[in-house]
């Protein structure tokens, strides 16, 4: 399987660990940058790799405002990061950082064995697929669907129904993150469906934006009971649609 290569090693100053971490991850076909915890130069080098690993001591305990960055990247970028240290230094770093931003924290006295195990099952591509949030739209148009699933493939994994039975089996099988639900579909119209899914417990939780052809404000007042995140007008191009979703996804992980 295909993996993510290159790994971003984040440390204060060299040790004998630090070194024995890079040595063992070049060893196993990684190629991997050491820099330093500062703003300055993560920013520098934070578009090199998806992944990265924070070699934590005490200095880390003064890094308030480089943690509150590292801490923006694994939100908005969705970095993967693992994080080496004691308990106290993992105490801090989770007043910085939430919990699920962070793959892995690994104790000192470092189990190499643990880490470059986890390094493997987070370099591999299945993996940051699973990563991805998952988007389902319900549309009965196939050429729309398909039009759609080309255009969010690459931030997002794609789930695609024509109608209401065939959400309910995806969603049967499938987590969804976020329902982008036609509005107008035919025998069973989008709040109908929406109307469903809200009685079963299962599905009442998931987000739900209407995709409609009419921006009018009874259409939208006719769905305010059900609680959609937004509505999404069939006309935006592919770059407002695809922001507009990660505007979503970004203010929800702010709320969490």
């Amino acid at each position: 399987m295909l993996r993510e290569n290159r790994i971003l090693l984040l440390r204060k100053e060299e040790t004998f660990l630090v070194d024995a971490i890079r040595s063992n991850l070049i060893n196993n076909d990684y190629q991997v940058d050491v820099i330093g915890i500062t703003v300055r130069e993560l920013s520098k080098h934070k578009d090199e790799s998806a992944v990265m690993i924070l070699y934590a001591d005490q200095s880390i305990l003064e890094a308030e405002e480089f943690l509150v960055y590292l801490k923006d990247l694994c939100g908005e970028e969705n970095k993967i990061l693992i994080v080496v240290g004691d308990r106290e230094e993992f105490e801090f770093i989770d007043q910085h950082i939430p919990s699920e931003d962070i793959v892995a924290k690994i104790l000192r006295p470092l189990d190499m064995h643990v880490l470059m195990s986890k390094v493997e099952e987070v370099t591999d591509e299945e993996y940051e697929e699973e990563r991805k949030k998952c988007v389902l739209i319900v549309d009965d148009d196939v050429t729309y669907l398909q039009m759609m699933r080309q255009w969010l493939k690459d931030k997002f994994r794609v789930g695609m129904a024509a109608s209401a039975p065939q959400a309910i089996t995806f969603l049967t099988a499938n987590r969804a993150d976020l329902i982008l639900m036609d509005y107008e579909i035919p025998v069973t119209k989008g709040p109908q469906i929406v109307e469903m899914l809200r009685s079963e417990a299962s599905f009442s939780s998931i987000p739900v934006m209407f995709l409609t052809g009419k921006s009018d404000r009874e259409s939208i007042l006719s769905v305010v009971d059900l609680k959609p995140v937004g509505y999404l007008l069939k006309s935006m191009d592919r770059s407002d649609l695809v922001e507009k979703i990660e505007e979503f996804f970004g203010t929800q992980r702010y709320i969490k």
